[in-house]
């Protein structure tokens, strides 16, 4: 199930974060502060909605040795959905699913390069994380960490440790909502029983970001 989701969400990302986000600005988006009186993230709900593009590897060390390397690699959509609340002054506690999904991936096995026609590979995390702005100037550090699965088409990985790391800087746009843009670094290390040992890899991404609070 898990796999399925994270799948669906690789390729489809961008355009259903993206309905979304029309639908709640619609709904909640209010005037600015009077005044231009500063503003904070004070209290309430939290929901942060932001997709991209970037890069992603993952690599294979099949008994720690480099002679049997199997690395995939490519460009990747890159996706990060977080919901919870603020529960200090300009920070906030979240739960946080992340990912990226590469489609026809280049393959190094064994030193031979090829690529993975009329496949994708997906990792797909989930986890909790905080997220703390810098006001007035409305930039976040937002550092999560939790578990994640590796899926080719239709084989995947035991679940295993993963994490996000974003950066961003945010413009108000109404009383609730800001809008902006995020750079964002992802590590991986996911087991692979049949082979003893571990999927590892980087990720590196630019997204835009919809956030409401």
């Amino acid at each position: 199930m898990l796999k399925r989701i994270a799948g669906s969400l690789g390729t489809t990302s961008q355009t259903l974060l993206l309905t979304m986000f029309l639908f709640l600005f619609g709904v909640t988006a209010r005037p600015c502060a009077a005044g231009g009186s500063p503003r904070s993230h004070d209290g309430g709900f939290f929901l942060r909605l932001s997709a991209g593009g970037g890069s992603a590897e993952t690599k294979l060390e099949p008994g720690g040795s480099s002679a049997g390397d199997v690395k995939l690699s490519g460009f990747a959509g890159d996706y990060n959905f977080a919901v919870g609340g603020i529960v200090a002054e300009n920070l906030a506690l979240h739960g946080t699913f992340f990912g990226w999904s590469i489609s026809d991936p280049d393959v190094d096995l064994f030193g031979a390069m090829g690529t993975f026609k009329n496949s994708t590979l997906t990792m797909g995390g989930l986890g909790g994380g905080i997220t703390y702005y810098v006001m007035p100037a409305n930039v976040y550090l937002s550092p999560s960490i939790g578990f994640g699965i590796l899926s080719l088409d239709d084989s995947e990985t035991d679940p295993g440790f993963a994490l996000d790391a974003t950066i961003g800087k945010e413009w108000w746009v109404g009383q609730s909502w800001g809008l902006g843009l995020a750079g964002s670094f992802g590590y991986h290390s996911i087991p692979d029983s049949e082979v003893n040992s571990s999927w590892k890899g980087p990720s590196f991404g630019l997204r835009f970001s919809a956030t409401l609070n």
